[in-house]
């Protein structure tokens, strides 16, 4: 079990049947409990969230910070979020009565309601902290992982005979992945073939697979790409992507015990 599993179950148990019109949701309001979730939520710096503005029917992609000490009054907490693209939803957000955040985890979905604060920088807004956050189990059957820098996983592409480049993978599933392919490369447009190739050298992983693209936006005004694999049979490279996608969990959780395992006694506590 790890500690999103056990903030879970410790609400579930103060929620059997569900909050929000949803059977399988929880909330978490206790004060100190909202602190120390939203702090594990953001422990990796960034994050990327869903941003959904008000009434309007387009959602807005970003990425958030926790700033403040646990243990801190609400008032000295607030959160920070990048500047969105495009760039109408800045405006938008700065009039919103309801801005919503969403983010996943492994297992979870978790949302809550915050409001603008203030502008503080050209490429930041400040939110305020949420009173409350709503955790749903997640329904995705290939849940995403980030891919932190610091590990070296490098991603070569070729389309076709054309010339190879160098995309930079930021998530990865058993289903897909998600990648920016800014500079120098191919046209690229949803439903192209490309030859992919994995490096993790800390895994000694070394693969090349095939994948559709599926999909495409800008955000930071870099090109981002959505690619879905085309495995045929289950082999080595399949083998290998899901080997990948596990050592990525495993590390992301091993992080999180670490760093926030001795408050593990204390969430289920009135």
């Amino acid at each position: 079990m790890d500690l999103f599993d056990f903030i879970y179950q410790a609400a579930r148990s103060r929620y059997p049947k569900g909050v929000a019109d949803s059977p399988d949701a929880v909330c978490i309001d206790d004060s100190t409990q909202l602190q120390q979730l939203i702090a594990i939520l953001t422990m990796d710096g960034e994050i990327p969230i869903v941003l959904h503005i008000g009434t309007n029917i387009f959602d807005y992609h970003s990425s958030l910070k926790m700033v403040g000490s646990i243990g801190s009054s609400e008032k000295n907490l607030y959160l920070l979020i990048k500047a969105l693209i495009p760039p109408i939803g800045n405006i938008r957000i700065r009039h919103a009565d309801l801005i919503t955040i969403s983010m996943n985890s492994k297992h979870f979905n978790f949302v809550m309601e915050v409001k603008y604060l203030e502008q503080p920088g050209k490429n930041i807004l400040k939110m305020s902290f949420p009173k409350e956050v709503i955790i749903r189990t997640e329904k995705r059957k290939s849940v995403r992982v980030n891919i932190d820098p610091a590990w070296n996983v490098t991603l070569e592409a070729a389309v076709g005979r054309k010339k190879a480049f160098t995309p930079t993978v930021e998530n990865i599933s058993y289903g897909g992945f998600y990648f920016k392919a800014s500079g120098n490369r191919p046209n690229l447009s949803p439903g192209q073939k490309i030859i992919f190739r994995f490096s993790w050298p800390d895994l000694k992983l070394d693969t090349r697979v095939s994948a559709i693209l599926i999909g495409m936006c800008s955000k930071y005004g870099d090109p981002y790409f959505r690619a879905h694999f085309a495995f045929e049979i289950y082999d080595k490279t399949m083998q290998q992507i899901e080997s990948l996608v596990a050592s990525a969990q495993s590390v992301h959780l091993q992080r999180r015990r670490t760093l926030f395992g001795h408050w593990e006694l204390n969430l289920g506590r009135p």
